[in-house]
């Protein structure tokens, strides 16, 4: 031996290193998993409201362009047989 003698704490150290390195997806595809309590919602039309605020033209194209920029999530549900698109700010989402 080389008489160095590693202690138990910094291995828990290094081991909370490690595990803080672990990075969370990139596209939360099924985001009911991540049940966040700072996760916003918001409507088509309050991103809708946000974008035309900004100068964004009229269309669904740039307003989805604008959600897409700004770190909004494209999402949609269904609920009594009617879909309706949900927009999640991944901004305000904290790992």
């Amino acid at each position: 031996m080389c008489g160095l003698i590693i202690s138990s704490s910094p291995m828990e150290l290094l081991l909370l290193q490690y595990h803080k390195q672990i990075t969370p997806p990139h596209r939360l595809t099924d985001y009911k998993l991540f049940r966040i309590s700072k996760m916003e919602e918001f409507t088509y039309e309050q991103i809708r409201a946000k974008a035309l605020k900004q100068g964004v033209k009229d269309n669904k194209v740039h307003i989805g362009l604008w959600a897409n920029l700004n770190n909004y999530l494209k999402t949609r549900r269904k609920k009594n047989g009617k879909v309706t698109t949900y927009y999640i700010s991944l901004q305000k989402l904290a790992y």
